[in-house]
C-alpha cells in the first residue's frame, strides 16, 4: 500500500503542478495561487490520497480472497405468492393500451420585433400508454430450505387463466410454461407433506487466504495432472447448480457401477451440510486404469484446488474429496481421501482409506440414505439404517470437522489469517487505484482551478 501512496502522490502532484504552470504561463485568471496549491496539496497528501490507496487496497484484496463453496441443506416449506394485477402495476404479463390525452399549455406570446408580450393556452393531444394485465392475479412460486429461499417460478398466470382475466374483451395468449403449478414445486410439495424433504444446493461466499495468496508453499503441486488429462482420467471440478438447487458431485472415471449416484450424494450432502458443514465430492475411477492411487489422488487435488483452472470456484475450504479405485464396478479396490484445507481431519482421512477398501459399491452402501423432515416444524434428520461406509466414517468417532482459516487460538482455526499479508492488488486493480487516486486529485485542483477565479477571490476577501 505504500508504494500505492507513493505512486498516487507523486502522479497527483504532478498534475497540479503542471496545470499551475500552465495557467500561470498563460496569465489565466484561473491560475491556482501558492496558498490555494498549498492547501490542496496538505489535503491531498495527508488524507484523500492515503485514504483511496486504503480503501482500494482492501477492495481489492477482499475480492481476491472472495471464493465460493457448497452449503447444503433440505426443503422445509414451500410458499406461493399471490400477486393482485392492476394497470401499470408489477405484473409479468400484460397487454399496452394507448389512449389520445386533451391538455392544456401556456406558450409564450411574442411581438413582430421579437419581444415576449404574454402567454396563451393552448390545446394540446398526446398518446399515453397503459399496461393492462390479463389476468387479476399472478402467483410466485418458491421453496424454502434451511439455507435459504428459491424462487420456483416467478408470477405465473393462474392455472385457468381465461377464467380469471382482468378485462373479459380480451383473451389471455399462451404462455408455455408460465401457467398454473410448477411441478418441480409441486413434488417438492409433496415431498414434504410426507415427511421426506429433498436435498438443496446453494453456492455461498467465504474466504479462503491459502488460494488467494500469491506466495504460499501451501499451495499443492503435482507433475502428472497433464498425463491425466490426456489418458481421459482428470475430471474437471463441477461448481454448477442445476434443477434449481440440485449438484453434481460424483465423477465417473472410466468405471460404470449401477446405481442413482447423483440423487445420492446431494441427499448425503444435505445431511453432511446441515450437522457439519462439509461437501463431498465423490471420484470412481477404473482401478485397471489407475495404477498408483497415491499419485492420482494428490494430482487430482493439485488440480481441483488451482485458482488458475478455476478461478474462485476451485475446490473449497469445506470440500471432501473421496477417490474410490474400482476393477469390477461391483467392489472398492483402494479408496482415497482428503480436504480442501492442507491440515486438519488427518484421522478421518486415514479411516475412509482403511475401511472403504472391499466395500460393496452401489449407492446405499456407500452413501446410505439420509432423510429430513420438517413435519413438527423445525428441521430434523436421520441416518436409518443400513448406514453407508462413508456415513459411518464422517460422522463417526473421526467424523469431519470443518477447519477455520483465521487468528490461531481461536475456536476451530488453525490460523492462515498471516497469508493476507502475501495477497497484493493485482496489476489491474493497481491501475484502477491509481486511476482514483488520480479522479479525486482532479476534483480537488479543478475546485483550486474555480477558487482562482478573481471574482470567488473578491468574495474571499470581503469575508
Amino acid at each position: 500500500m505504500f508504494m500505492l501512496i507513493l505512486e498516487g502522490a507523486v502522479l497527483v502532484m504532478a498534475i497540479g503542478l503542471i496545470v499551475k504552470f500552465y495557467l500561470d504561463k498563460t496569465e489565466s485568471q484561473y491560475r491556482i495561487d501558492g496558498k490555494e496549491l498549498g492547501i490542496a496539496s496538505a489535503v491531498l497528501l495527508l488524507i484523500v490520497i492515503p485514504t483511496t490507496a486504503w480503501v482500494g487496497t482492501k477492495l481489492a484484496i477482499s475480492s481476491q480472497v472472495t471464493f465460493q463453496e457448497n452449503w447444503g441443506g433440505f426443503e422445509t416449506k414451500v410458499v406461493r405468492e399471490t400477486l393482485n394485477c392492476y394497470e401499470d402495476g408489477p405484473m409479468k404479463h400484460y397487454w399496452v393500451r394507448s389512449e389520445q390525452v386533451t391538455y392544456y399549455e401556456d406558450e409564450p406570446v411574442y411581438d413582430s420585433k421579437g419581444k415576449r408580450t404574454g402567454t396563451r393556452r393552448v390545446r394540446k393531444t398526446k398518446t399515453v400508454y397503459h399496461n393492462v394485465p390479463y389476468t387479476n392475479h399472478e402467483y410466485t412460486y418458491k421453496v424454502i430450505s434451511n439455507i435459504g429461499e428459491t424462487t420456483i417460478a416467478d408470477r405465473n398466470l393462474p392455472e385457468n387463466p381465461d377464467s380469471d382475466r382482468f378485462n373479459w374483451l380480451v383473451a389471455v395468449p399462451n404462455f408455455p410454461g408460465e401457467v398454473g403449478i410448477p411441478p418441480f414445486w409441486a413434488e417438492a410439495r409433496d415431498r414434504i407433506a410426507r415427511g421426506d424433504s429433498g436435498p438443496v444446493t446453494m453456492r455461498k461466499d467465504y474466504d479462503n487466504y491459502i488460494l488467494a495468496s500469491h506466495r504460499s508453499i501451501l499451495h499443492r503441486f503435482s507433475d502428472s495432472i497433464d498425463k491425466y488429462k490426456q489418458d481421459g482420467l482428470m475430471p474437471k471440478f463441477n461448481h454448477q447448480v442445476h434443477t434449481y438447487y440440485l449438484e453434481d458431485r460424483v465423477y465417473m472415471v472410466g468405471a460404470n457401477p449401477a446405481g442413482n449416484w447423483q440423487d445420492a450424494i446431494n441427499r448425503f450432502n444435505g445431511a453432511l451440510g446441515t450437522e457439519l458443514q462439509g461437501d463431498l465430492h465423490l471420484v470412481i475411477v477404473d482401478a485397471n486404469r489407475v495404477t498408483d492411487a497415491d499419485n492420482y489422488f494428490l494430482a487430482l487435488m493439485a488440480y481441483w484446488l488451482s485458482p488458475s483452472d478455476f478461478g474462485h470456484d476451485a475446490l473449497s475450504k469445506n470440500g471432501i474429496v473421496v477417490v474410490l479405485g474400482t476393477k469390477d464396478n461391483q467392489t472398492v479396490s483402494w479408496a482415497r481421501a482428503g480436504t480442501g484445507m492442507p491440515e486438519g481431519n488427518e484421522a478421518m482421512v486415514v479411516e475412509v482409506q482403511n475401511q472403504l477398501k472391499g466395500a460393496k459399491l452401489d449407492p446405499q452402501s456407500i452413501l446410505g440414505r439420509p432423510k429430513a423432515s420438517s413435519l413438527s416444524g423445525a428441521l430434523e434428520i436421520s441416518h436409518p439404517e443400513p448406514k453407508g461406509a462413508l456415513q459411518l466414517v464422517l460422522w463417526g468417532p473421526n467424523k469431519f470437522q470443518r477447519v477455520r482459516m483465521g487468528k490461531p487460538g481461536e475456536s476451530g482455526n488453525i490460523g492462515y489469517s498471516y497469508l493476507l499479508r502475501e495477497v497484493e492488488p493485482t496489476g489491474m486493480q493497481h491501475f484502477w487505484v491509481l486511476f482514483a487516486t488520480c479522479a479525486f486529485g482532479c476534483v480537488a485542483w479543478g475546485i483550486c482551478i474555480y477558487a482562482g477565479v478573481p471574482a470567488s477571490r473578491n468574495l474571499r476577501s470581503r469575508l
